[in-house]
């Protein structure tokens, strides 16, 4: 599918209920945090690592591919032993190296030492060579701000920003304390500027860093707005990644969609969600997009029978004018069935999943129209809104 060739409509699902049933059992789970507007603040500001400016973003346009949760360890350690760390990664590569930003969400520490955290039922570390896979699978930047990176102390964490800066991977949403775990990863490409945020929604609290200590960037909004709003003076694309919500649920809880469109009116493009394990809808809110959640990507925690499906996104951004387009490809993340290897379900094959997605999103009114590459185009309300440029975001003062 070329990205400014239009799609041919072979299927319309207009979303409404369909009879897709998927049969679920539990998963490891934590409680999420649907924090007040207006907590306690972290006095000290967040801080960015200056990089050499690029010149004006070409004509063509920026293309992102993401993906939900990686953790390439636990039940994965003995087949990467046998197979290679691009063992998980052997069916999806190509869609991540067709793009210019390949994310997903690093749920685990990449390391071999640390002191693992006893108040938690669920602790997990993959091998910091994990790291060099992901780049070599086409992914160039993670969101940290979840509830495992800390899973093995500072130390683990220390670790995993070695192994990702040796890899070549950015990555945002934990450091060594709350302003490196705020700062954003920038992203200076050819076409253009771009920017990820991550922040944690999630439980426990130890994990969260403060101005003396190592952990996690605590989504609190004030700070989260600010953040997108400094990102957005200077980036073509703003990618703000939170991860929320309740673990194998398909809907978003209210504080989600508070937070997604907070993020969108400070300036962000696109809000990426992760930690249910499992598929929440999208909204077009103000014509950016908000991923409510990816589910699981390649995710070596289990072999639930509650999170099997899954997707990859690609969102499209023109930069001037700034015009979005985003694109859904259904995924088998059957562990039980796929031994551990995402498999891409094109074309009728993932028709259960872009139904199911078509359910999850039918209240904002998204549409998703399918053609013959295998990908789905998820189309906001609005009949022409896919072709009309973004207006500014509005910013508060």
């Amino acid at each position: 599918m070329g990205y400014n060739t239009a799609m041919s409509c072979k299927n319309v699902f207009t979303l409404r209920w369909y009879a897709c049933v998927l049969f679920l059992s539990p998963l490891a789970g934590c409680a999420t945090l649907p924090l007040p507007r207006d907590p306690l603040a972290e006095t000290q500001p967040a801080v960015e690592t200056a990089l050499p400016s690029t010149p004006a973003a070409e004509s063509s346009p920026l293309v992102l591919v993401a993906g939900g949760d990686v953790l390439p360890g636990c039940f994965l350690d003995p087949l990467v032993q046998k197979e290679g760390h691009d063992y998980p990664y052997k069916k999806i590569a190509p869609y991540f190296q067709e793009a210019d930003i390949g994310l997903v969400n690093l749920e685990c520490p990449l390391t071999r030492r640390g002191r693992r955290f006893r108040n938690k039922k669920f602790t997990f570390r993959a091998q910091p060579d994990a790291a060099a896979a992901l780049k070599r699978a086409g992914i160039t930047a993670v969101s940290l701000g979840n509830n495992h990176i800390m899973d093995f102390g500072e130390q683990g964490l220390l670790d995993t920003l070695a192994a990702l800066e040796n890899a070549g991977l950015a990555y945002a949403g934990a450091g060594v304390n709350a302003a490196a775990a705020r700062a954003p990863a920038r992203l200076d490409l050819p076409r253009g500027r771009a920017a990820l945020l991550s922040y944690s929604l999630t439980y426990p609290g130890e994990f969260w860093a403060a101005s003396q200590k190592s952990g996690t960037a605590l989504a609190r909004l004030p700070q989260v707005e600010a953040d997108v709003r400094s990102a957005a003076a200077w980036a073509d694309l703003v990618i703000v990644c939170f991860h929320w919500g309740g673990e194998l649920m398909h809907y978003p809880r209210a504080y989600q969609t508070e937070y997604g469109h907070a993020a969108i009116d400070a300036g962000a493009d696109v809000v990426v969600g992760t930690h249910p394990h499992v598929l929440q809808g999208v909204e077009w809110y103000r014509r950016r997009l908000i991923f409510y959640s990816l589910g699981n990507l390649a995710f070596g925690g289990g072999k639930s029978r509650r999170a099997t499906e899954s997707a990859l996104i690609k969102v499209v951004c023109t930069v001037a004018p700034k015009h979005l387009s985003a694109y859904v490809l259904p995924l088998n993340v059957d562990n039980m069935a796929t031994a551990f290897v995402p498999a891409p379900k094109p074309g009728p094959d993932g028709a259960p999943v872009f139904q199911a997605l078509a359910k999850y999103s039918e209240e904002w009114g998204t549409r998703l129209i399918l053609d013959d590459s295998g990908w789905g185009e998820l189309l906001p309300p609005e009949t022409d809104a896919a072709s009309t440029p973004l207006a500014p975001a509005e910013t508060s003062p």
